[in-house]
């Protein structure tokens, strides 16, 4: 009985262990439980609804030679360009498929109504550059992201890869930041600190510097990051809003940047420049949830569950010890002669 009772518990603990080795995909594939992103769809209030956003490789206010300052060699750049950009992209503004308002104005702090219905949108990515999508994800829904990416030449639609991101607030003005480093008229030093490997950076860099990460940026929960793909399908379900405060920022809400990178970034294994116009058709809905569990069921459960997994084997002990201890009264008194009997 008592190895029954142990056998069950060893099951009972390991289980989680064994699902997880099973049930856990690969960073950046597709949710094979979602088909796609159907639902009625409703009509698009830009900068209300969602919001676009974009990095261009000819448009960089990063980048000193933007403020009217001179370069060593005293050539002075335009506004946010410079003679390397240029030499090295070979491409100029009427080439790129992105307004001027998508890159030239830092996204507002004003927070965009709660996504609580379905769309669908095309947006065009230029060659080495980023497109984005900016929504508030509610909370009280299931979000589902449903992106399918094509190459565009000329007229022609052509098979093309890039990289997809869901990133918070915080998450995006590290990429901005890694993406004008990158390509500002220094982006020969940044390269080589940005793409080499942890070993080489600390290597090279002097010891003030060595623990500083130059990247600094990471995707939503550091795993949704589909990279090298045509085809992304991820569902979202948040605890709770976004919403961090801080002593010294106050209080700061973070809202979701959908991101379609077209240029080489400081990861590894991402999709590399596709010399092309990226296509990139986007459709997002949502589910309401009908049961919305506080966040601190979550802590009790497994309070609860490892309490009864140091609990079980004290009470199976002490129930063992005290088997042997307990008198038989019955016996006691069918083996003792009365005194009645011997008189």
């Amino acid at each position: 009985m008592h190895q029954r009772k142990a056998a069950f518990l060893l099951i009972v603990f390991f289980a989680p262990f064994l699902s997880g080795m099973h049930g856990v995909g690969p960073i950046g594939s597709a949710s094979a439980a979602i088909d796609d992103c159907g639902g009625k769809l409703s009509p698009i209030v830009w900068n209300e609804t969602i919001s676009r956003h974009a990095e261009v490789p000819f448009y960089n206010s990063w980048d000193w030679n933007s403020f009217g300052f001179d370069d060593d060699d005293g050539k002075g750049g335009g506004k946010g360009r410079s003679m390397a950009q240029e030499t090295a992209s070979g491409q100029d503004s009427s080439d790129a498929p992105e307004e001027p308002y998508m890159y030239m104005n830092y996204h507002s702090d004003t927070a965009l109504e709660k996504f609580e219905s379905n769309i669908a949108t095309t947006i065009k990515v230029g060659n080495d550059s980023v497109g984005a999508i900016r929504v508030n994800l509610s909370s009280t829904h299931r979000t589902t992201i449903c992106v399918e990416i094509q190459g565009l030449v000329g007229d022609q639609i052509v098979p093309a890869e890039a990289d997809v991101y869901l990133m918070t607030t915080n998450n995006y003005e590290s990429y901005q930041g890694s993406y004008q480093r990158m390509h500002s008229s220094e982006f020969g030093k940044w390269f080589r600190q940005e793409s080499s490997s942890p070993d080489e950076f600390v290597a090279e860099s002097s010891p003030e510097w060595a623990a500083f990460e130059w990247t600094g940026w990471k995707t939503y929960r550091d795993v949704h990051a589909y990279e090298s793909t045509d085809s992304v399908v991820m569902t979202v379900s948040l605890d709770g809003p976004e919403v961090y405060s801080s002593l010294f920022s106050g209080t700061v809400y973070e809202e979701f940047f959908i991101v379609i990178d077209t240029w080489d970034n400081s990861r590894r294994g991402d999709a590399q420049v596709q010399n092309n116009v990226v296509v990139a058709d986007i459709s997002i809905s949502t589910v309401e949830r009908s049961i919305i569990l506080p966040n601190w069921t979550v802590s009790l459960a497994f309070l609860v569950f490892f309490m009864s997994i140091i609990m079980a084997p004290l009470i199976v002990n002490k129930r063992y010890m005290n088997a042997g201890l307990e008198p038989n009264l019955t016996e006691e008194q069918q083996l003792m002669p009365s005194l009645q009997q011997n008189a």
